[in-house]
């Protein structure tokens, strides 16, 4: 039962990937960690096959800490952010494990 929710929770993590085709995505190296951004929309994903629990942390371009919160350690993990209300610039997103592996990666709004 367990791998049939897993199955199920990845295809829609890639029917929503799929929708934000034709914008900007960054992979890391691993290839489990994924951030797109259209218009003024982030979506930050990540393929948990190790079990980790992750905690995302944006800053804006000055450095000042604008978002912290845990994704926790599901097999498919991920947030959505609406940038449209906010000030313009380079926002840099860090994804975090309990195990101090790290991604961070700039992404420019506006």
């Amino acid at each position: 039962m367990k791998t049939i929710k897993n199955v199920m929770l990845t295809g829609l993590l890639m029917i929503s990937m799929a929708s934000f085709a034709n914008n900007v995505k960054f992979i890391n190296k691993d290839g489990n960690v994924t951030i797109t951004s259209q218009n003024e929309m982030v979506q930050v994903s990540v393929l948990n096959t190790k079990n980790a629990s992750y905690q995302l942390l944006i800053f804006s371009e000055d450095g000042t800490l604008v978002y912290k919160g845990r994704l926790g350690s599901d097999l498919t993990i991920g947030k959505a952010f609406d940038f449209q209300t906010a000030q313009k610039g380079v926002y840099t997103f860090k994804l975090v494990t309990n195990a101090g592996a790290t991604f961070e990666q700039d992404i420019k709004i506006g």
